[in-house]
Order: structure tokens, then sequence, then C-alpha cells
């Protein structure tokens, strides 16, 4: 990377519990910022001189726990006669914080006076800090995904939508964040859908705002950029993709496979997303989501500077390397319009100018930069969120009464999929949809689980599945000493059939009982006897 010394003005400002504190031009000792499409990382530090004057952000530093909000403005400090210059400017939030002392006795034994403090501090954009402490779990039904990253949307944290996916609306949408096992934050949740939903994230500095879309913003204005400024510059391709991807549909009653055109595949190298998909138009919108996902990626250019930047360029920006006759007509990259990509700057104070403000640093700066129409979307790497987690839930069904043990399926009215009901009492008794399957049975059996039996329910992102069942029914359980088994079936003690099989005097007994209201039959098999009984109480 080319060093080079540079004027610079870097002003900064922090607010804590409301109060703000400014750090003139000058005392800046040292910048390091990288900026991305999603936002920002820096490390500042700055001196605070404690002669005849009291330093008044040391008690907030070193005793208050409120947000620390950082305002930092850089730009070039002698600027050429009839020019403006566009600062960087940005909001971030500290992360961590710490100093070191300079005090007399270094020179002075005898002396304790406290010359000057040296304070270090991290920072980032707001959503970094805030939503990669946060891990929550929680459940939506018949809501958007809009609704559900709204709702956890920080004051702190300004975000704007323009993507059809977030408003969809799911039966069941849920969050597993807090669920042991799990080390993914809020943060990598997002990140992962946008990147599995081939959506954009992006982040506006100017503005401090966030922006989830369909694609990435194609306004603006390109600017040329200052060829006297540059070092160098150069030209990187990436690595080709040669797999074919396809889409597996497993399930067995409409089993497919799909491939997506790759015109650089090298065979027989593949990539399979394979699912179970009962409804043709799932499948079919997977295979739509994989064919937008895959993106063969365009050339990127590498920029060095030998002098720091009069119109700053973050990211997102549009550039060209026309406007001047600097630039020579027969570049490779002299024709196009590229975006910027990341935003490099490493700053190290070197000397204090005479007039105040004006400060020299070493200093290297760079970007890299994006073709304007590159449809490949810039993430940082992130953890996958794990689903399903686990929560207990309770059947629904509204035939019979509240007491009877009935069971009932709903009926989706668009896809005509049957489905259970199952309310979550941890979450104010919300009704979840599950498949109506035969869950741990096999398929010869058909026994529905019951109203108000719990079950252990597993939430995944967008679906839920009867995971086990957690109790006996209401009768079915035995005295231990019978060693017996039986089969309850019916809506209550009242009306039902049970067939059980019991030990009596260390002898198998079986009985087959038929009970309605007064009215009970029972066929009982025992050592040297057969019981065939029907009898009606008064």
């Amino acid at each position: 990377m080319i060093s080079f010394t540079d004027d610079l003005a870097i002003t900064l400002s922090l607010t804590i519990a409301g109060q703000s504190y400014n750090i003139p031009a000058g005392d800046v000792k040292s910048l390091e910022l990288s900026l991305h499409p999603y936002g920002f990382n820096g490390k500042i530090s700055f001196v605070v001189s404690t002669e005849g004057a009291t330093d008044a952000l040391f008690t907030p530093i070193t005793t208050k726990n409120d947000l620390i909000e950082l305002s930092l403005q850089v730009e070039v400090f002698i600027k050429p006669s009839n020019t403006t210059s566009n600062p960087l400017i940005l909001s971030g939030l500290v992360t961590t914080r710490g100093f070191t002392e300079q005090t007399l006795t270094d020179v002075l034994p005898s002396q304790t006076l406290m010359l000057f403090r040296h304070y270090h501090l991290t920072f980032a954009d707001p959503a970094q800090v805030l939503w990669k402490q946060h891990y929550p779990c929680d459940l939506l039904t018949d809501s958007s995904l809009k609704t559900l990253i709204t709702a956890h949307a920080s004051v702190k944290i300004n975000l704007t939508y323009d993507w059809s996916v977030l408003e969809t609306v799911y039966p069941v949408l849920s969050l597993s964040l807090g669920a042991s096992g799990n080390q993914a934050s809020f943060y990598d949740f997002l990140l992962w859908l946008v990147d599995s939903q081939n959506g954009v994230f992006s982040y506006d500095i100017t503005t401090n705002q966030y922006s989830l879309t369909a694609s990435k913003s194609q306004t603006g204005t390109a600017k040329s950029l200052d060829a006297f400024e540059i070092a160098k510059f150069g030209i990187d391709f990436p690595e080709v993709l040669r797999h074919q991807p396809n889409v597996l549909n497993a399930y067995s009653e409409s089993p497919k496979i799909t491939a997506i055109t790759n015109a650089q595949v090298a065979a027989p190298i593949r990539h399979d997303y394979i699912a179970r998909y009962p409804i043709a138009a799932d499948m079919q919108a997977r295979v739509d989501l994989e064919t937008a996902r895959f993106k063969q990626c365009s050339h990127e250019v590498w920029v060095e500077y030998q002098k720091f930047q009069l119109q700053v360029t973050p990211p997102g920006q549009l550039v060209n390397f026309q406007g001047s006759s600097a630039w020579n007509a027969s570049l490779f990259n002299q024709a196009n319009t590229y975006r910027v990509r990341k935003w490099q700057l490493h700053a190290l104070w070197t000397k204090q100018g005479d007039v105040p403000g004006y400060s020299c640093y070493e200093i290297e700066q760079s970007m890299r930069l994006e073709s304007s129409t590159e449809l490949w979307v810039d993430l940082p790497s992130y953890t996958l969120p794990v689903y399903p987690f686990f929560v207990e839930g309770k059947i629904v069904s509204e035939t019979g009464e509240d007491t009877d043990a009935t069971y009932q399926f709903y009926t989706d009215e668009n896809t005509s999929i049957n489905y259970y009901q199952i309310s979550i009492p941890l979450w104010d008794n919300k009704k979840v949809r599950a498949a109506y399957q035969p869950n741990l049975d096999a398929g010869q059996f058909y026994f529905p689980p019951y109203k108000n039996a719990r079950v252990l329910v597993g939430l995944n992102f967008n679906s839920a599945v009867i995971a086990d069942f957690l109790d006996w029914g209401s009768g079915t359980a035995l005295p231990m000493d019978s060693q017996g088994n039986q089969l309850v079936m019916g809506k209550s003690t009242t009306s039902h059939n049970i067939i059980k099989h019991t030990y009596v005097d260390s002898k198998p007994e079986l009985q087959i009982q038929r009970t309605e209201n007064k009215d009970t039959e029972l066929l009982q098999f025992s050592v040297g006897y057969i019981i065939l009984q029907t009898q009606t109480e008064e």
C-alpha cells in the first residue's frame, strides 16, 4: 500500500447522555476507517490536554455506560483556490474505549501534574453495534418479514424497504436466535435473509440510513476521479463459476430435477439444492430464486491514492475515469462507470501546523470499485441461524365441548393442504400451523393428536412441525403394578372405546370396552374364560 503525507482536518464529536463533547481538528492522532456498502468500522485516537484545564470527557468516559454516539468529519485542510471539497461525514456508535495518561512524573519525579490523556475508541455503524448483541426468540403468525424486522429495529437504526419479498405474509415466522446452540445474532439473521432471498442490504453514510431492496440503486451522477490524486490502479477478474446449479424436488409424488443455465459449466461439477415441495408453485419459486441468485461477477478496479481525495467518494457513489485529459482514452476502464464498493483510510498524525486545526498525517487511502451494472451483492461473513428450535404447544380443536378430546384439521384455502392448529402458550397462545401428517406413526395408524394435547413444536423460519408428544391422554395411564398397556379412543370418559392389556395375578388379561354414557359393552379374555357383557346403568 502506498503511503503519503497530507494535511487533514479531522473533527470529532461525541454525545454521551445527551451531552456533546467536541474534539478539535489537530487533536486527533490516528484514524482507521473501512467503509463498505453495508456499513463501516473504525478506530480513532485523540488527546485531551489537562494542563490548566479540566478534562470534561474523563468522568463520562469512566463512569457512564450510556451509548456513545460519534460524529466524524474528514476533509482536506488546505483546499485549492476556487474549489470546494466534499468531506467524509459519518455517524456511528462507540463499541470499546480506553486511554493512557501522561503525567509530569515521567520528567520530574517530584511532580504529579497530569499533562494529557490519550483516548482510544473503536466504533461502527449502528446496526452492527446493536444487532450483533441482539439474540431474540420470537414468533409471528400471519405476518410479513417487514413487520418482523421493523419490530426489532432500534430508534438508532433508520431502515427503509423496497423489496416485495418482505411484503409476503407467512402463516408462521420465527426467530431462533436465543435458542441453545445458536450462535447467530439478529445481524447474522438479516444478512442470511438477504443472501438466501437474493436481496440487497445497503447503508448510506451521508444519511445514516439502511435499505432493504430487491436490487442495487442505479440512481446518482458519476463523479470523475482526479487522476492527480491517484498513485496507481489495477484490474482484477474474479474466479468464474463452473458448477451446474440444480434444484431437486424430493417429494415422492412429483420428483423433479430442474437445471439452471450456466454457459461456463465444467461438467460434471454441480451444486444441488434439494428439498421437498408438495406444492408445484413452491418448487417453481425455488427455481426462480436460484436462477436469480446465480451471478457471474464482473471485473473490479483497485485504486491507491497519493493525495487525500478533495471530493470523497464513499461506498455506493458512482465514479468514472473520465472528465480529464489526464485519463488516457486507451485505458481498459476508461469507458466504464463504476460503483465504489470499499473505501479505506489509515491516517497517523505526524506534525502540527502553525494554523489552528492544521495537522499533517501519514496516510494510506484506497478504494475498490465494481461495475455499475454488477448484480453480485457484497455482504460480510455471517453465522447461519439454527432451525428448528423447540417450544411447547397445545393442539387446537374447535369440535365438541371444551373438555372433549376431539381432533380437527384445517384446510388452506389457497393450496387445499390440511394442517393442525397449535396454540403456543409462551407467546399469548398464538396459533401456528403444522402439517397434518402421521408424524411419529406409520401410515397404517390414524391417531391425530387430540384437543389440548401437549406437544413439542419445532419452529422453522417460516413453518412449524409437531416434533414429539409430551403427555398421556386423559385416563390412559395405568398403575405400575398392572404392567399394562391400553389404547383409549374417544371424546371423553363417558364416550370412548378402550383396548386394555394388563396382568392379573401375573397372568395376561385383555379387555375391549365400549362406553356411551350409561351404556357399556365389555369383551374380556382371562385365564380359562371369556366374558361378553352388556350393561345399562339406571
